[in-house]
């Protein structure tokens, strides 16, 4: 049996910091390298943290004739899915690229260390401003941007330590969803700037508040359940519908 030389591909290595992108890193270079190697066509490929993770593309859309693959890593921030997004996204060039990051930002409103804290104003201009390039460079690139807004939160998230330097995420509940819901605006301000799609999952999962996840679609107060990707399978198939896209 002939053996093909292997194909060089774009690997954003390691970083020099504690970053939950490092977990999947080996394993997303090994995909990348197969799809490049068979030169897979990818329709939908979904870059994100947990809430994308979790979300098993499959259940919701394999009965189409679409190939879709998963980029979520749990724990990202969107300064790292900036970072490997030539990686995961450009390099396989997708027809379309799903974006959802930026609540795992927030958790620098909770920092230990005064020099690790973040206001709110520089947490919404560190997602805008990081997802904007993302849009920028798949337009770039010929992959048409499909924005997530980012998902409301609930009263009662448990202690995520995936930072030893974040106290316990549901301190700052209130102020870390008005910021989403402030932030979500401007991402949709965004995106009709850029002429690209914004997919308004917010909406959808708030409470009576409307800014307040709604405790029966999430078991953490965070996380959605299945009755929350449900809802967000459903947004996302009347969003793309209305723009003439299959999925």
């Amino acid at each position: 049996m002939s053996v093909r030389q292997r194909v060089p591909i774009i690997q954003p290595g390691t970083f020099s910091f504690i970053a939950a992108a490092d977990d999947l890193r080996s394993a997303f270079d090994g995909y990348n390298e197969q799809i490049l190697f068979h030169h897979i066509d990818v329709d939908f490929d979904f870059i994100g943290e947990s809430i994308t993770q979790f979300w098993d593309l499959q259940v919701y859309f394999g009965s189409s004739s679409k190939y879709f693959i998963n980029r979520g890593i749990s724990g990202d921030i969107t300064p790292i899915m900036l970072r490997r997004f030539p990686a995961d996204v450009i390099q396989l060039k997708p027809k379309y690229v799903h974006i959802l990051g930026g609540t795992n930002n927030t958790w620098r409103l909770d920092a230990v260390d005064p020099r690790e804290r973040r206001t709110p104003e520089q947490i919404n201009h560190e997602i805008i401003s990081n997802i904007t390039t993302m849009v920028q460079l798949s337009k770039s690139s010929g992959i048409m941007p499909i924005v997530g807004s980012n998902l409301p939160t609930g009263t009662d998230i448990p202690c995520f330590h995936f930072e030893p330097l974040i106290r316990c995420p549901n301190s700052s509940t209130g102020v870390r969803n008005e910021l989403l819901a402030y932030s979500n605006r401007a991402l949709k301000q965004m995106t009709d700037g850029e002429r690209v799609i914004f997919v308004d999952y917010h909406a959808y999962l708030v409470g009576p508040d409307r800014i307040t996840l709604r405790p029966e679609l999430s078991d953490d107060s965070l996380h959605p359940n299945v009755l929350g990707y449900n809802i967000m399978a459903e947004v996302l198939h009347k969003t793309l519908s209305t723009k003439g896209i299959s999925i």
